[in-house]
């Protein structure tokens, strides 16, 4: 597991976006019938608008921390994919919330919670670098012996 997770690390940003977006389709899917046996259509809606701003979020995280590598950035990095990742989901959940209507009244804060964590899993496990020589032997280290000076028995 550890070699295929590193070989999802090393893919182009495209490509670990196209993980995100499939792990929280996969997600939805799990999710979309229980939440029409909840309440219906709506449910379902609102279960796929927290999946979707809970992705949207992601995704600029994910980009923010492929873009913005190296020491010299690694700060802008962290509050850029931490506010994006966050703030989004909050910012429009609380918006939907305070508007009112028939996704705050079926839930969407509930389904955000749903959501949230599964993409934060998913986009931190791709933003993290890989590991180096993971899943590969090392090579052999060949010790040269030099005699110490003076120390020859006598």
């Amino acid at each position: 597991m550890n070699r295929w997770l590193n070989t999802l690390r090393n893919q182009s940003p495209a490509m670990k976006a196209t993980w995100l977006a499939a792990v929280v389709l996969a997600a939805f899917v799990l999710v979309g019938p229980a939440a029409y046996c909840l309440g219906g259509f709506t449910a379902v809606v609102a279960a796929a608008v927290a999946a979707a701003l809970c992705l949207a979020g992601t995704l600029i995280a994910l980009l923010a921390a492929h873009f913005l590598r190296g020491p010299n950035l690694a700060v802008p990095a962290l509050l850029v994919s931490m506010t994006s990742r966050m703030g989004i989901p909050l910012a429009f959940g609380l918006a939907f919330h305070l508007r009112g209507g028939p996704l705050a009244e079926i839930g969407l804060l509930y389904y955000l919670l749903v959501f949230y964590p599964v993409a934060l899993a998913v986009e931190t496990g791709l933003s993290l670098p890989p590991e180096k020589g993971c899943g590969t032997v090392p090579p052999p280290v060949h010790s040269v012996e030099h005699p110490l000076p003076n120390s020859t028995p006598e």
